[in-house]
């Protein structure tokens, strides 16, 4: 059974900032619970614990660093090793590095669409707000 709520146009437009494609609200909404439920210890109460004030979309963006700073440059050199190592910032706080083994890469692929299409995605339902992409692994922040 469906139920209707009335919600402010402000938290409307916000909803909206984070639907992609041919997402709804209640698509964003639902992605909202799955992260939340997944990331948080749903068996406590929100009447028990204080809530952080959420963060304002506009805040919450992906950023993405390349070692060496320049796309193209990190690209011949990714095409010329065939492996990289991305390390993922989550907006709590947790980090992961991973290595990127590109054998199949090549001088026609796109970068940011393989990363977007791979470790990039779903970032936001993920939590990840930045990325830093190194050919050597000690480019990366520690």
């Amino acid at each position: 059974m469906e139920k209707t709520i009335l919600i402010s146009s402000e938290l409307y437009k916000r909803l909206e900032a984070h639907a992609t494609g041919f997402d709804t609200p209640a698509n964003v909404i639902e992605k909202i619970l799955n992260f939340y439920e997944n990331n948080f210890d749903t068996s406590i109460k929100t009447s028990e614990v204080k809530i952080p004030a959420p963060t304002p979309a506009r805040s919450f963006q992906l950023e993405v660093i390349f070692h060496p700073n320049n796309e193209n440059e990190f690209k011949k050199l990714l095409l010329s090793n065939k492996v990289a190592w991305v390390k993922l910032f989550n907006v709590n706080g947790r980090t992961e590095t991973k290595k990127w083994k590109a054998q199949s890469f090549t001088q026609q692929s796109d970068v940011m669409g393989n990363l977007r299409s791979g470790y990039l995605r779903g970032w936001r339902e993920k939590g990840i707000c930045k990325a830093v992409l190194a050919i050597d692994p000690d480019d990366l922040p520690s």
